[in-house]
């Protein structure tokens, strides 16, 4: 059969098969009763959840055992950095792991062996493990990550996928900020905050683990050389995970020095990155019933022009709290929309056998955005101090808004 050529059939248990290229692929039934992809979703955005609190628990822990071990603030970050890496260099091979796995024990094997290395490192707390274990960490994560994401965009319904994926935006960040909590309620001396954030995760995939199995393992994998058929195939929709990757490890990463800078104690500028962090948990779910009813691409591109304004407006707020905060808290939640929006739009645009290795692509390009945000707003600001970052940040995304009329002027003609 011709790879062009996609066939459908019914297939057995409540799923369909889809064949692309001769190869078969089953997935979740879209027909199936809503009851049923109510649970299979809340299993999974638990699982998400987990996921999301690692990325939150683990760095600030290595940052911090690393720097009581005399280590520089350089190894720190490379430490932290290399879990990302890892999910770029082994992205090609998600797909095919998937397709042998299937997406539930993706999920599961994922999680359960980020928990046990999370166990492990311990063991040997000097750079060089950490930075092996790191890069373990990163391509189990990442593949508990992707199959997630997959999965959701699998079971959702077009006229809900930008609804269900902001629930996803806002499950995830909340998992985010509740890692240092977490922290501060473990320490960060001994075994301990590594046992119980270990445990933590492991309790977020209970919902999966007790979930009847939904779908048949995936028969199929797709070959490396499509990762660029992915991209030349929906090219904004990778710009914005790559802005989105880019902006938001810069704005993490540098606002509170900015606020620093500006004058702000430690407390006020970590409470800058708090509010942007809020917005973001609070408007996932709106944007993405507003992107389901007058179109994600149009809600897309608003939250584009909003994020592009909003740095533009940071240096005049900040010494006006009553503008600062509520700037902050919007420009965080159209911010992250890049992300979550951008995943509903691949859903939108890919076929169910094409999922596994555009969300990969996806994935591996917001991935390298987070990788080198950090390092372009720090020369920014090195290079134009007081101004540096928030021309970084409204220029990246000033050319997502640019790409999303252009493809949408290209449509049109």
């Amino acid at each position: 059969m011709p790879e062009s050529v996609i066939r459908l059939d019914a297939g057995h248990e409540g799923e369909w098969n889809a064949y692309f290229g001769g190869i078969a692929i089953r997935a979740p039934n879209l027909n199936a009763p809503l009851a049923s992809r109510r649970v299979v979703l809340a299993a999974v955005f638990s699982s998400s959840l987990g996921v999301g609190l690692i990325f939150g628990f683990q760095p600030p822990l290595i940052a911090l055992v690393l720097s009581r071990a005399g280590s520089s603030n350089f190894a720190s970050g490379a430490v932290t950095a290399a879990s990302l890496i890892a999910v770029m260099v082994l992205g090609p091979f998600y797909p095919r792991v998937m397709a042998r796995l299937g997406l539930k024990r993706s999920v599961v094997a994922g999680a359960g062996l980020s928990a046990l290395i999370l166990i492990a490192m311990p063991l040997s707390p000097s750079v060089p493990s950490w930075l092996i274990l790191r890069c373990l960490t990163g391509c189990a994560l990442g593949l508990s990550w992707i199959a997630s994401e997959v999965w959701m965009n699998s079971v959702a319904g077009h006229s809900t996928r930008g609804t269900i994926m902001g629930i996803y935006g806002t499950v995830f960040s909340i998992g985010v900020m509740a890692g240092p909590g977490l922290l501060e309620f473990t320490g960060t001396h001994g075994w301990q905050p590594f046992v119980i954030g270990a445990a933590a995760l492991m309790l977020t995939l209970l919902p999966l683990l007790l979930l009847q199995q939904v779908t048949s393992e995936v028969q199929v994998f797709t070959p490396m050389r499509d990762l660029g058929k992915a991209i030349r195939g929906a090219p904004v929709i990778m710009l914005a995970a790559l802005v989105a990757g880019l902006v938001e490890s810069a704005e993490l990463t540098l606002l509170p020095l900015f606020g620093v800078h500006a004058g702000f104690k430690d407390r006020e500028a970590l409470g800058l990155v708090t509010t942007f962090m809020a917005g973001n948990v609070v408007l996932q779910v709106p944007i993405g019933m507003l992107a389901d009813r007058y179109g994600r691409g149009i809600l897309l591109s608003l939250c584009a022009a909003l994020s592009a304004i909003g740095p533009l407006l940071l240096a005049p707020c900040m010494s006006a709290p009553a503008l600062l905060w509520p700037l902050l808290f919007v420009w965080g939640g159209t911010l992250y929309a890049f992300y979550s929006q951008g995943i509903a739009l691949l859903g939108g645009t890919f076929a169910e056998s094409e999922l596994p290795t555009a969300n990969t692509v996806f994935v591996m390009v917001y991935c390298f955005g987070g990788v080198i945000g950090p390092s372009v707003g720090g020369m920014a600001m090195d290079a134009w101090p007081g101004h540096g970052l928030q021309g970084v940040l409204s220029g990246a995304a000033f050319l997502l808004l640019a790409g999303l009329v252009a493809g949408a002027l290209r449509r049109r003609g």
